[in-house]
């Protein structure tokens, strides 16, 4: 009678009997590891974890989309600052307008009906504004 024919699979440094059925499973799972980190070097993937080192962790390095750019943060404080202080030289009629337009959050005619003016006149009032803010911005 032949002997059966023995598989082995090496498991935490030590070779270790198994049957036919975990062996073929075991290495059918190793070659679809390895068939997969090929196609990733070929298509350029990159593990983050691959990119650890003793200073900082791989995934350190992936951006963070929601956090915003801190130069961006500064020019909108700046340009805010400005826009402040263009809108405090403007007439107190005026300032009234914008301010219920844009902080406010009010439309044109219900501008216009807080003010008992036409809409289109708040309309009017509102371009020449914005017109007027934008090259007082830009000195």
């Amino acid at each position: 009678m032949a002997a059966s024919k023995k598989y082995y699979i090496k498991a935490y440094g030590a070779l270790v009997e198994v049957s036919e059925e975990v062996y073929l499973a075991y290495f059918r799972g190793q070659r679809r590891w390895l068939a997969q980190k090929e196609r990733d070097t070929y298509n350029g993937v990159v593990s983050y974890d691959a990119m650890d080192t003793e200073d900082m962790l791989g995934e350190g390095t992936i951006p963070d989309v929601d956090t915003p750019n801190v130069e961006d943060t500064v020019v909108d404080k700046l340009l805010r600052e400005k826009l402040y202080r263009c809108l405090a030289q403007l007439p107190k009629s005026e300032q009234d307008v914008l301010y219920a337009l844009y902080f406010d959050g009010l439309s044109e005619r219900q501008a216009g009906v807080k003010f008992g003016l036409h809409y289109m006149t708040i309309h009017n009032r509102k371009v020449k504004l914005l017109q007027q803010l934008k090259k007082m911005m830009e000195k």
